[in-house]
């Protein structure tokens, strides 16, 4: 069983859902979700409507009023009307999917129509267009957050999904989202590293921590500010493996000056797959090229070419980066 969720009846945000949300879509039937904060619930769904060709509206129903979804009144011929939301779907726009969060935080008087969305599948003059399919989210109540228990009326229209994070799903997201390597490897090797810190605090620990580093910060500084982020285990646990990749690190003027004597190095860093300590090898090659200091000390060591045989064994889009600001020949 996969170690990222401790309920055995969670399904991990990523294809294993996507796949029971398309059985629910086929089936018309609306999907309310239920997890804890950070874990990307918001982001996934619009990700699943994007990739399947549906025009996604989301609503935090917190921030909205009853009338915001009944639509105001006004009178033709004497008799009243409700003009219909702009930002609910129409049925000149295709296939689309309607998100309503915040469905157990909102004020009663929102979540009332909601009801009426659901069952009729209309408010007042509006109408939900054909096969639009609906999906809420929520908080669980028993979490400690500060919502409403969802009454039995109203719960009976979903189809309830309890969701989680998935750290697998994670990493593959955050590569693209450009979050620190670092980071990234700490939450794959720490199958706990989402209880109770969600996904989304570590996003914002990457951030905290490539600010810091631009701004000069020192590595006995760092515990306290990722603290504020992630709580004091998990950042004294990031910042240990932080320190030991620091003292692992490679100084780039000396492989600049002499490329040879860091191949085996190289090597058996690539083998151990340390990404950590290569990117922040690529990532100072790349500074260091750009100044004038490194025409000498290329010039001293047999020129870019030995440098590129020296730093083959790199993953290649480490390599890359730092070939690409050589200078030719």
């Amino acid at each position: 069983m996969p170690d990222d969720f401790t309920d055995s009846h969670a399904i991990p945000i990523g294809p294993d859902l996507g796949r029971v949300l398309e059985v629910a879509h086929a089936a018309s039937l609306s999907v309310l979700l239920s997890g804890s904060h950070g874990i990307g619930k918001s982001d996934y769904l619009q990700e699943f409507g994007a990739t399947r060709g549906l025009r996604v509206h989301v609503l935090d129903l917190s921030l909205l009023e009853a009338t915001d979804l009944t639509g105001l009144p006004f009178q033709t011929a004497g008799r009243t009307h409700f003009a219909p939301p702009a930002h609910l779907p129409s049925a000149d726009e295709g296939p689309t999917m309607l998100v309503l969060e915040e469905l157990n935080r909102c004020d009663r008087s929102v979540r009332q129509p909601c009801l009426q969305l659901l069952t009729a599948r209309r408010l007042n003059d509006y109408r939900l267009p054909d096969g639009c399919f609906v999906v809420a989210c929520v908080n669980p109540v028993e979490g400690g957050y500060d919502v409403d228990e969802l009454d039995a009326a109203l719960a009976s229209r979903f189809v309830r999904l309890d969701v989680t994070a998935s750290r697998e799903r994670w990493a593959e997201w955050a590569r693209g989202a450009g979050v620190l390597d670092e980071v990234i490897r700490f939450v794959e090797r720490h199958p706990k590293a989402f209880d109770p810190t969600p996904p989304r605090s570590w996003t914002y620990a990457s951030s905290l921590l490539r600010s810091a580093r631009e701004r000069g910060w020192k590595h006995d500084e760092l515990p306290g500010l990722l603290r504020a982020v992630l709580g004091d285990p998990a950042a004294q646990a990031l910042c240990y493996e932080l320190g030991r990749a620091s003292s692992d690190a490679i100084d780039a003027l000396a492989l600049l000056r002499k490329p040879d004597a860091f191949l085996d190095r190289l090597e058996e860093l690539s083998r151990a797959k340390r990404l950590d300590v290569l990117r922040l090898l690529a990532d100072d090659l790349v500074n260091l090229v750009r100044s004038p200091k490194a025409k000498k000390a290329l010039a001293a060591s047999g020129g870019p070419d030995v440098l590129r045989i020296v730093l083959a064994p790199m993953p290649a889009d480490l390599r890359e980066r730092v070939e690409a600001v050589l200078p030719k020949g």
